[in-house]
C-alpha cells in the first residue's frame, strides 16, 4: 500500500518530519526506562543545557535550545516535577526564573550520556542508511528557514503567483 502522505509531495514535509521526530522520540521514550533514565525524551537537552551552562533563566533556555518560551515552561514543569531541576525567583531580578539541576538531576545526567552514546550509534545508522550528507542536509534546511522563514517563503511564492494573505 503506497503511503497518502508520500502522494501529497513536498507540500507535506512538515508532515513528514512531524512522523519521523515522533517516531525517535518515542522509540526514546520505550527504550530510556530499560537504561535507568526517567526524563522525557524531550526535555533531555535542556538538562544538558543545565549541566553544560550552570543555572539560567527560562527565557535564555529558551534560547540556547531555540525552542519557544512556552514550551520550555513546559519541559521545566515536567523535569520538576520530576524533582530533575528546581526554579526559583533571580533574588536581582524578581520577573525572571532561575532553573537549576537537582542532584537527582546530575545523577540522571550520568545515565542520560550513556544513553546518549547508544543513541548516537543508532541515529547515525538511520542517517547512513538515507544516504551521505542527509545530517547536513537536514541541518541546512534549519538554517535556511532560520535565514528566511518558511512563513516569507511561502509569502514570496504566493505573491509571485497572485496570492497575497488575507
Amino acid at each position: 500500500m503506497t503511503d497518502f502522505i508520500q502522494q501529497q509531495g513536498p507540500a507535506f514535509l512538515a508532515h513528514l518530519l512531524r512522523r519521523l521526530a515522533d517516531e525517535l522520540v518515542q522509540g526514546a521514550a520505550d527504550w530510556y526506562p530499560s537504561v535507568g533514565v526517567t526524563a522525557p525524551p524531550r526535555t533531555i537537552s535542556t538538562l544538558l543545557a543545565l549541566d553544560e551552562h550552570g543555572s539560567l533563566g527560562v527565557t535564555e533556555l529558551a534560547g540556547l535550545l531555540r525552542q519557544s518560551h512556552p514550551l520550555v515552561i513546559v519541559w521545566i514543569k515536567e523535569l520538576t516535577r520530576l524533582s530533575l531541576v528546581k526554579s526559583s525567583d533571580d533574588p536581582a531580578d524578581r520577573r525572571r526564573t532561575v532553573v537549576t539541576l537537582t542532584t537527582k538531576g546530575r545523577n540522571e545526567l550520568v545515565r542520560i550520556r550513556k544513553a546518549l552514546v547508544v543513541m548516537e550509534q543508532a541515529s547515525t545508522e538511520l542517517l547512513d542508511l538515507a544516504g551521505p550528507d542527509s545530517l547536513r542536509m537536514l541541518w541546512e534546511l534549519e538554517r535556511n528557514c532560520r535565514e528566511l522563514s518558511f512563513r516569507q517563503r511561502l509569502q514570496q511564492k504566493a505573491s509571485q503567483r497572485g496570492q497575497h494573505d488575507s
